[in-house]
């Protein structure tokens, strides 16, 4: 279950059935769009039928639940600030979320500069982080964090300068009401003025002036996803493991922005081995 109009759902769904088609030939999958009303006779024979419904986005989610609520699901969302499961309505169910886990996104800062002892995280009240979460992730790789919550009528540029002046360097999780079209470039010229990089969440941040970023592409969220079918139906139509992220990942860095910070540029290739080698702490 997907929406028609999302470019990366479709691009998800499509490989996602690509890639179960060449191995499991005993697999039948059928597509559902979120965004259009879901005939009754369907809703019966997907009751009837259906072992497993994999939907994207939120709209898609809370109309998978309403519509079949008896059904198994594995639901991939953008990031644990869009979407989280119900420990006793979903008990069966299982998440894949698109962006790395805390534990390996501050394990890459580690592995960039091991100098940077303190990390500091900008979020809004409408989307915290997971707190407790993050600071277990920080104590098993000896790194203090900062955390700063910033609402809508505070000056977001105070908000930046007090994280980067507590900090080495400040990590940005996906949330849009901090990190957008309006807001990047200041947050990136603050960062710059305070000679501290700004760790990214995507390739095209990176771009803009961020230090580097570690994020899955849509091939590697799909194929994450195909991994969990497998296990579903190896496992008795049962999920491992509830909360899950991509198990591949691309690295972006910014050569520019790395020598103008004097930092030494990494070998991105060597930089992933390692995370992937060591991936025990990235968990």
């Amino acid at each position: 279950m997907y929406s028609s109009e999302s470019t990366m759902h479709i691009d998800i769904i499509e490989k996602l059935i690509s890639d179960l088609n060449k191995t499991h030939d005993d697999i039948v999958v059928s597509k559902i769009t979120a965004d259009e009303k879901t005939p009754e006779k369907l809703k019966n024979t997907a009751e009837q039928n259906y072992d497993l419904i994999v939907t994207i986005g939120r709209t898609g989610m809370l109309r998978a639940e309403i519509n079949y609520p008896n059904i198994q699901k594995l639901f991939i969302s953008t990031d644990p600030n869009k979407y989280q499961l119900d420990p006793v309505k979903n008990k069966n169910d299982a998440i894949l979320y698109m962006t790395q886990s805390y534990c390996r996104q501050l394990h890459f800062v580690e592995l960039l500069n091991s100098h940077w002892k303190t990390i500091s995280i900008l979020h809004s009240q409408e989307k915290p982080v997971d707190k407790p979460k993050l600071r277990q992730c920080a104590n098993s790789l000896d790194i203090k964090l900062y955390i700063v919550t910033t609402s809508a009528n505070e000056n977001l540029t105070n908000k930046i300068k007090h994280a980067l002046h507590h900090s080495d360097v400040l990590l940005a999780l996906p949330d849009s009401n901090v990190y957008n079209r309006k807001t990047v470039k200041n947050i990136l010229l603050t960062s710059y003025r305070h000679r501290k990089p700004v760790i990214a969440f995507s390739k095209n941040f990176v771009n803009a002036g961020a230090l580097a970023s570690i994020s899955s592409n849509t091939a590697q969220i799909a194929q994450s996803a195909v991994i969990l079918i497998e296990q579903f139906f190896d496992s008795g139509e049962r999920f491992t493991k509830v909360i899950n992220h991509p198990a591949d990942f691309d690295i972006s860095i910014n050569r520019q922005v790395f020598r103008a910070l004097d930092q030494i540029v990494p070998d991105t290739d060597e930089l992933k081995r390692s995370m992937l080698n060591d991936s025990g702490r990235s968990q």
